[in-house]
């Protein structure tokens, strides 16, 4: 079989890549990034993938990789929720171009700590009710993925590298994730907000984008 080719957009100089959560898929968020985008008349400037992610870690990594390479020529903006964010931190190492600016919602910083209770559980997917099973092997993969962040997370612009955070988060705690950027010099920008981990601001990180855009 040959391979898919890149999920590209055409005619639009900007795209928003939409990364979902763990056991979760597309939902209220990029409906309501459609929206702004519609209703704020950017349809010529800007357009919204958001991929229903595989569940494991490393195939979601893979098709994360393919849709930011088949977008190259353009300005990409990642933006992830909570694992989500895990994997826009992942690529904020990975990728130093300044083509690439990065929106990490509620990132989970360990998620193979956080996650290790779901190992070999059978779950339901929160948007799909699809059922799967949390493998064992994808923490692994997680701890290697965290590795790589811990060795090359790094921004050469702190304008390229977001991260925005509920004050009243009840699943996920950021104090290793801060004390890891300041301890190791990384730029970044920090954006808080009175809200919880499901985040209800996503509107507020669309007009930053926009902002920064113009610039």
């Amino acid at each position: 079989m040959a391979p898919r080719p890149p999920f590209t957009i055409k005619s639009v100089p900007n795209v928003i890549i939409l990364l979902h959560g763990f056991n979760s898929g597309p939902g209220k968020k990029a409906e309501q990034i459609s929206e702004f985008i519609y209703k704020n008349h950017l349809t010529d400037k800007f357009k919204l993938i958001a991929p229903a992610l595989d569940q494991s870690p490393r195939n979601a990594i893979r098709e994360i990789n393919r849709l930011i390479r088949g977008n190259k020529g353009r300005k990409v903006f990642l933006v992830g929720t909570s694992l989500g964010g895990f994997y826009a931190n992942y690529f904020r190492a990975k990728f130093k171009e300044e083509f690439l600016t990065v929106h990490a919602i509620n990132p989970s910083w360990r998620p193979s700590k956080t996650l290790q209770k779901y190992t070999n559980t059978e779950l339901t997917n929160y948007k799909t009710q699809e059922k799967w099973v949390f493998d064992g092997k994808y923490i692994e993969d997680l701890v290697e993925f965290e590795l790589f962040i811990d060795s090359n997370l790094a921004s050469s612009s702190s304008n390229k590298y977001n991260i925005h955070l509920s004050l009243s988060d009840e699943l996920l705690s950021f104090e290793d994730m801060m004390t890891f950027l300041k301890l190791n010099s990384i730029q970044f920008n920090k954006f808080e907000y009175d809200s919880d981990h499901r985040f209800d601001k996503i509107i507020d990180v669309m007009e930053i984008i926009i902002r920064d855009e113009k610039q």
